[in-house]
């Protein structure tokens, strides 16, 4: 039987925590303060040079609220304007491709974050 998970209002697994740093480690990390309430971080996702991948547009961002709400982690079609849901691609389809390159970038950013300090309780492979 599956592990039920925990998620927060934004769908967030609720493991994962946000931890707001200086402003100057913030901006180092990538984070920006465009919207003044919350810290946004975001990167979009690399592909292979391949004539597949050509048109792939797929980000992945972090919006941390400075007043300790809910964290919202997205990974965006940005061609489709819409969620990009490779982990219900993958439970269903293990060797999608496409998903796979996607999980292999978010967990990279997911690594980054972590060892930066500003997110903890993400572990690899676990629902985001």
């Amino acid at each position: 039987m599956k592990e039920e998970i925990k998620v927060n209002r934004n769908c967030v697994n609720a493991k994962i925590q946000a931890h707001i740093l200086s402003e100057p480690e913030m901006r180092k990390i990538g984070f920006t303060d465009y919207a003044k309430d919350n810290w946004y971080f975001c990167r979009m996702l690399r592909f292979p040079k391949k004539k597949l991948y050509r048109d792939f547009e797929i980000s992945f961002s972090v919006t941390i609220p400075q007043n300790g709400d809910d964290i919202r982690i997205d990974v965006l079609d940005e061609a489709f304007l819409q969620p990009y849901d490779y982990q219900r691609i993958l439970s269903g389809h293990p060797d999608h491709e496409t998903a796979l390159i996607v999980q292999e970038q978010v967990e990279k950013w997911m690594d980054y974050l972590q060892e930066s300090g500003v997110l903890s309780g993400h572990i690899r492979g676990e629902y985001i």
